[in-house]
């Protein structure tokens, strides 16, 4: 992993946790509505907030909406919430 320096490489870093969390073809498509740095007393942290469409079967699949925290330092997820 890499340091984050910008929105983009927040949005890719919660790409490739979804893709390794359910599976590169199950996760169908992944919109940003807001990626932000926010600054705090013990750690900086990128947050990302969306929505993404997760394959269930062969005909059904399910909208989930998403909100992450990255380390801008290492790029990994700090937490989230589907």
């Amino acid at each position: 992993m890499s340091a984050v320096e910008d929105a983009g490489g927040a949005q890719a870093a919660v790409i490739r946790y979804l893709n390794a969390q359910f599976g590169k073809k199950k996760v169908q498509d992944v919109s940003f509505s807001k990626a932000w740095y926010r600054t705090g007393a013990q750690k900086d942290i990128w947050e990302v907030e969306g929505d993404m469409v997760l394959k269930k079967g062969l005909f059904s699949s399910e909208t989930k909406h998403f909100k992450f925290q990255i380390d801008p330092e290492a790029g990994r997820v700090i937490a989230y919430e589907l």
